[in-house]
């Protein structure tokens, strides 16, 4: 059998964050009438088990906060999936939620991590039964759940589908990749470089001008924050001066190791606070 040991927290009212073995977190929120689940993780063990026997007995969508494998590798174990139309391609690009890749992540968080998890890679990273079925995601689009709602916002940078989430009844914002700690910005098309960094700017700048409508953000890797607990409340701000500075040329770069390579090889990133951004390939010192 499948392993169902993922932890979860309600952290606030309604409101879950599962964690998949330091993977990637799922968020489930819960209304009176219907559960929205928030992304879907790399796909190690029965996640659809947790949410319907754990979490809610209600009806459910279920939403993708952006097309990379450690936030849509479980969607074939499910019927359907709301997605952004920028980020429905899952044929090109090297975070496919292939059995491999999801294989290969998981290796990656476990080895960095250190620790031994109850899962096993050949047997709770399994194929997928079917592929779901996908579904526009739209800038604004709202869910409603009954007594709350949950409205889709689109904040391109780390993809160029990336979607936000915003939970009226506890001014809760769930972000996703778009904004984080240690972020990684869609390697741009060449000569677009400066014009996607504004896109990214301009994405987050938004949701700063939103600020009276949430108390508390959450992102989908608890790497940089407590499982269950939310992200430092200066991000978003350190994020918008960060990209200023690259526009600018004042930018502060720093060379660190990449998290996310295998070989733990160094990486150049811009730093502003406790925001650093790189790019998910190389040359963020390049860009002039």
């Amino acid at each position: 059998m499948v392993t169902r040991k993922l932890p979860y927290y309600e952290f606030a009212d309604g409101i879950y964050e599962i964690d998949e073995f330091d993977c990637v977190s799922v968020f489930v929120i819960v209304g009176s009438t219907r559960a929205l689940v928030i992304d879907c993780g790399t796909g190690i063990g029965d996640l659809r088990w947790v949410i319907e026997n754990k979490i809610t007995d209600k009806p459910y969508d279920v939403v993708a906060t952006h097309n990379h494998g450690d936030h849509i590798g479980g969607a074939g174990f499910f019927d359907s999936i709301y997605i952004h139309p920028a980020d429905m391609d899952w044929d090109s690009g090297n975070t496919l939620p292939t059995v491999d890749f999801r294989k290969s992540y998981a290796k990656i968080i476990a080895d960095r991590a250190d620790k031994h998890y109850d899962y096993n890679l050949d047997e709770d990273v399994r194929p997928w039964p079917k592929t779901p079925e996908k579904l526009p995601l739209t800038d604004g689009q709202v869910f409603e759940l009954g007594d709350r709602t949950v409205t889709a916002y689109h904040c391109p940078g780390h993809t160029f589908g990336e979607m936000v989430f915003l939970d009226d009844k506890t001014k809760t914002l769930l972000l996703g990749d778009a904004c984080n700690c240690n972020y990684y910005l869609a390697v741009p098309e060449p000569g677009r470089e400066k014009e996607r960094i504004r896109e990214a700017k301009a994405g987050l700048e938004r949701l700063r001008s939103m600020k009276d409508k949430y108390d508390l953000m959450y992102n989908s890797h608890h790497d940089f924050r407590g499982f269950g607990n939310s992200l430092y409340p200066d991000i978003i701000e350190d994020a918008v001066h960060a990209f200023d500075s690259i526009l600018d040329g004042t930018a502060t770069y720093i060379s660190v190791t990449d998290p996310l390579d295998p070989e733990h090889k160094a990486k150049t990133y811009v730093s502003y606070g406790r925001f650093r951004v790189a790019y998910q390939g190389d040359g963020i010192e390049n860009v002039k």
